[in-house]
């Protein structure tokens, strides 16, 4: 069942932790802590919330005790102009305005190799990658590095139109990979109550995919959190997105560890 995290629902979610399931890691209660976990973000176009995600992501991921590198490997600089004018909000002390993680620009073809010459053994690597259409080296350089390959997807017959090419590009880069990569759908934008996210979900599950079953909802704090620093209210959904992702790669990181 799919979870669309709403505060004008008022529900009240807690999310258990992975106690258990997760070795040599501290846990908390909030999400897990998990080392080494390595996640790209990719779809065909531009807008689809790519780099929301991994920002967003990044923010839960570390709160959660974990150290965190974002890359930003879209030619634009989106995340890391977002990290920039974040900490200069007036508001607050850079303290309290800069991103609890390092974040890098490195647009290159080379990512797969260059990454690990940056990133420590135990980070959390979340890579913002740039549209498939416009800048294909860079995007089938990161996936050929990530552990788990996310792609943001509006519940709309266009969009799931538009993650064939995604999923053709995986398959591809399978075969020069050492092991292979996981990939599913984060449903985003979805409007509560509307039927058009379990339609998407059902679309999306025929063709094959696998969806995770947290949906983002389309909320304000979300669509106007560009260039602002990311404070507590919204974060329960990623943290929720952030614990699907774990579970989902407790094999590999079973064998890495």
């Amino acid at each position: 069942m799919s979870r669309c995290v709403n505060r004008e629902f008022s529900l009240a979610y807690r999310v258990p932790t992975l106690l258990a399931r997760l070795p040599n890691s501290v846990r908390r209660c909030d999400t897990a802590q998990v080392r080494g976990l390595r996640v790209a973000l990719a779809n065909l176009k531009p807008g689809t919330g790519k780099t929301t995600s991994a920002v967003w992501l990044a923010h839960v991921f570390a709160q959660a005790g974990n150290s965190v590198l974002l890359v930003d490997a879209d030619p634009s600089g989106s995340a890391l102009e977002w990290s920039d004018l974040a900490y200069m909000d007036p508001r607050l002390t850079p303290s309290e305005a800069a991103f609890p993680f390092r974040i890098v620009a490195l647009p290159s073809r080379e990512l797969h190799r260059r990454v690990p010459e940056i990133a420590h053994a135990d980070d959390v690597v979340i890579i913002d990658t740039p549209q498939l259409e416009d800048h294909p080296g860079i995007a089938r350089s990161a996936l050929r590095y990530a552990d788990e390959i996310l792609i943001p997807c509006a519940p709309s017959p266009i969009e799931i139109n538009r993650t064939t090419p995604v999923r053709d590009e995986i398959d591809e880069v399978g075969a020069v990979r050492d092991r292979p990569a996981r990939s599913a759908v984060l449903l985003n934008r979805c409007i509560a109550r509307a039927h058009s996210t379990n339609d998407a979900r059902q679309a999306l599950e025929r063709l094959g995919y696998d969806v995770l079953g947290t949906a983002v909802p389309r909320l304000e704090v979300y669509a106007q959190s560009f260039g602002m620093p990311i404070r507590q209210p919204g974060r329960d959904v990623w943290h929720y997105v952030a614990r699907e992702l774990v579970e989902r790669c407790l094999p590999l990181h079973a064998a890495r560890i």
